[in-house]
């Protein structure tokens, strides 16, 4: 699984059944994270900074990331996030 970031249409989001997967949601907080499990998520609200190797990536809504197993990344939320996810999900 490779890490992935782009903008799904309506037909994409209903392929991959997103309206199917966990909620999550939190407020503003910045912090590290090294990916234990492989996730893809979907932004419903709000947007995340996610920095890979000194490069970050603005995700907003109505975009997919795939964060594979093993990634460490810095997880910036600037004001609010609300998204769904699902763990070991490969996309095509």
């Amino acid at each position: 699984m490779a890490f992935v970031v782009k903008k799904i249409s309506t037909q994409e989001f209903e392929q991959l059944g997103v309206d199917t997967w966990e909620p999550w949601e939190n407020t503003a907080h910045k912090a590290p994270w090294e990916v234990e499990e492989a996730e893809t998520f979907y932004v419903l609200e709000g947007e995340v900074n996610i920095t890979v190797k000194e490069i970050t990536y603005n995700v907003t809504e109505n975009m997919l990331v795939s964060l594979p197993k093993g990634l460490v990344c810095i997880w910036d939320i600037p004001k609010y996030l609300k998204k769904v996810y699902k763990l070991n999900f490969e996309l095509d």
